[in-house]
């Protein structure tokens, strides 16, 4: 089996624009979504019950990519020295460092920059991280294998890369409604198989995929995963 079929079906659209888009005219109610709070909360918890040793309020950098409106990084705040959150949206980057800023929180603590990685030297001040996450984005995603390939690259040696997202079902039917399907590239979720694969092109390793949790979205039951990949140290 191999990842193409993950690939979208329509090849010629702008996900990225879509998105840009999409996310501009939400920046401000993203928090409001039914059970966006509550995923955020659980998905924190498990990254940090599962992985303990990868967060350490006094040592731990942490980029949080395609942020939205913060809703992860402030969870995950507490048990991180800093968090730099990455997103496309001009609009949810602006809401992320003003609710930042009303939290009290500096800067170098927790802040936001509108960027598209490339994966180049030079992007973020060359800056590397300790661990990445990512949740509830994958399915935007043109290109699954790109954008791994990217983040892994921003990783530091030993670092680990933190996905969460939405399960493939077993006959893997499409899980988001049509009504979104300008914005989300990968309609049916994704199985442990397919991340394992994702992961492994990128050149992560040490592999671990998880249940994490179930979230009624657009009225539908959905599973949500966490899925591990390290850099490796040499």
């Amino acid at each position: 089996m191999t990842t193409e079929h993950l690939h979208p079906h329509h090849e010629s659209h702008d996900y990225v624009a879509a998105n840009q888009q999409f996310f501009d005219g939400r920046a401000e109610t993203m928090d409001e979504f039914p059970g966006a709070k509550e995923m955020a909360k659980r998905v924190v918890r498990a990254m940090v019950s599962k992985y303990p040793p990868l967060f350490n309020e006094d040592t731990t950098t942490a980029m949080d990519y395609a942020c939205g409106n913060g809703l992860i990084s402030r969870e995950l705040c507490p048990h991180v020295k800093s968090i730099v959150g990455v997103d496309i949206s001009q609009g949810v980057v602006d809401q992320y460092n003003l609710r930042a800023s009303n939290q009290g929180l500096e800067p170098t603590e927790m802040k936001a920059i509108r960027a598209e990685l490339k994966g180049e030297d030079t992007e973020l001040d060359g800056t590397k991280f300790d661990i990445i996450v990512c949740s509830a984005a994958y399915h935007h995603f043109p290109s699954v294998d790109d954008t791994t390939r990217i983040l892994t690259s921003f990783l530091k040696p030993g670092g680990s890369l933190l996905v969460a997202d939405l399960m493939k079902k077993d006959d893997g039917r499409e899980i988001f409604a049509k009504d979104h399907h300008h914005v989300v590239a990968h309609t049916a979720g994704f199985g442990e198989e397919d991340m394992r694969q994702i992961f492994t092109k990128a050149g992560l390793v040490n592999f671990d995929f998880s249940h994490i949790t179930a979230v009624k979205l657009h009225g539908n039951d959905m599973d949500v995963f966490l899925a591990r990949g390290v850099k490796p140290v040499q």
